[in-house]
């Protein structure tokens, strides 16, 4: 009798740390996804300043050039340009 809750009591625990194996590897697998998106919200603020001054840039060839405000019309980017050169 205290053999068969031996091998019970021991396959429980070699079930357990599988399972334990098993979630490790999927929370390692998630936390490397939650990182990734962190670093992609990290450059979401720097990439908004560089299309701010890129729409900035545009518009201004634009003053010259009306290809170049067809490419602001184009992805409907509004950009005003006054004395402080400001992008809506």
């Amino acid at each position: 009798m205290q053999k068969i809750i031996l091998w019970s009591l021991s396959g429980a625990v070699s079930l357990l740390l599988i399972l334990n194996l098993l979630l490790g590897l999927g929370t390692r697998k998630t936390v490397s996804q939650i990182q990734m998106v962190q670093a992609q919200v990290a450059n979401g603020s720097q990439l908004e300043m560089v299309l701010r001054n890129l729409s900035i840039r545009i518009a201004m060839a634009g003053e010259k050039d009306p290809a170049f405000k067809d490419i602001l019309k184009k992805h409907e980017l509004n950009v005003k340009l006054d004395a402080g050169t400001e992008a809506k």
